[in-house]
């Protein structure tokens, strides 16, 4: 579980719910909410299933996500996580195999 005051990545939220036994789904089941709007919510705020999650693995909104909630729980930004992209890795000259001339 992340200590520090960054966003929680999916991943270890994801974790922390197998953890309690549970799952987005179930979870969104028990508010009403489709499986999908679940995980949609992990990448977009979304009051009702983010306050959800948060509620399932007893982490407060502004914890798991600071940068979407203030902590009365009020919604301050609507911008999503940004994708993390990494670079393809490039084939180095010397794992190439050599060209003929022709």
């Amino acid at each position: 579980m992340p200590s520090d005051h960054r966003a929680w990545d999916r991943h270890a939220i994801m974790a922390e719910l197998r953890r309690h036994r549970s799952s987005l789904a179930a979870v969104g089941r028990r508010v009403g909410l489709k499986r999908q709007t679940m995980y949609w919510a992990l990448i977009f705020p979304h009051l009702k299933a983010n306050a959800a999650i948060a509620d399932a693995i007893g982490i407060r909104l502004c914890e798991l996500w600071p940068d979407w909630f203030d902590g009365d729980g009020k919604l301050i930004s609507k911008t999503p996580l940004p994708r993390r992209r990494e670079p393809i890795p490039r084939a180095s000259s010397a794992s190439s195999p050599p060209q003929s001339a022709a």
